[in-house]
């Protein structure tokens, strides 16, 4: 097992610091785009992990010519392409459902990845981003989201509550945020796939779960069900 004292591969150092993927850092590096020490590497390269590494300015415009897509997900549809049971959610993003404004932008799905999967049952805000760093920060298991519960009849009072304690019995951190006649909102923390709708289920209330935040990425009202637009990455 390497340590804090063991050199290893440069492209890795990058991954691990959220800078770019192996692949993408394996590219710079054979660009000459990627320094340490004042020599620019080579591939194959290796470097103590707390190395200071230095990135040409072709390498951090490279990084910045990022972009991220917002699509409001419906339900039977899978998040990511190595999923089954539904059709593919990338599938949508094309130019009939795109609600952003002015003409929709032009762009390849290659280097597209999901940043936080969401259930084939369950519908709602799902994040592709070639961001790097954004994908790692909303791949995390402890990243907070925000749900929305809406229920075929009207609650009882001790609805929410219920839903709460359910998730703290299975080691998960949920807060109610708001309470209507017949829908909750939920933020929660670590939640597994599908999880939510799970829990209604056995608690045998009859529920449609959609999520409208991952991390720093929110959904507005403004993305109809099966559409998407681009976000501004931060």
């Amino acid at each position: 097992m390497s340590n804090a004292t063991e050199p290893i591969r440069i492209s890795k150092i990058l991954a691990q610091r959220g800078i770019a993927s192996r692949t993408e850092a394996d590219r710079m590096i054979e660009r000459g785009w990627v320094s340490v020490g004042g020599r620019i590497a080579i591939p194959g390269d290796r470097a103590l992990p707390d190395a200071e590494i230095v990135l040409s300015n072709e390498a951090k415009a490279q990084l910045n010519d990022t972009f991220t897509v917002i699509l409001n997900k419906p339900r039977g549809f899978v998040s990511s392409p190595d999923e089954t049971g539904g059709a593919r959610a990338m599938s949508l993003l094309v130019a009939d459902n795109f609600c952003g404004l002015g003409n929709p932008p032009a762009f390849s799905t290659y280097g597209l990845r999901v940043a936080g999967r969401l259930s084939v049952n369950d519908a709602g805000l799902v994040v592709f981003t070639t961001d790097t760093a954004l994908a790692r920060r909303l791949a995390a298991a402890d990243v907070d989201e925000t749900w929305r519960i809406d229920f075929d009849s009207p609650l009882l009072p001790e609805t929410g509550e219920k839903i709460v304690a359910g998730l703290a019995a299975a080691n998960q951190t949920a807060r109610l945020e708001r309470a209507e006649a017949a829908a909750l909102t939920l933020i929660t923390s670590s939640l597994g796939k599908g999880q939510l709708s799970a829990l209604c289920d056995t608690l045998g209330l009859r529920a449609d779960v959609t999520r409208t935040r991952r991390g720093e990425i929110a959904m507005g009202d403004d993305v109809p069900e099966g559409q998407w637009l681009i976000a501004h990455n931060k």
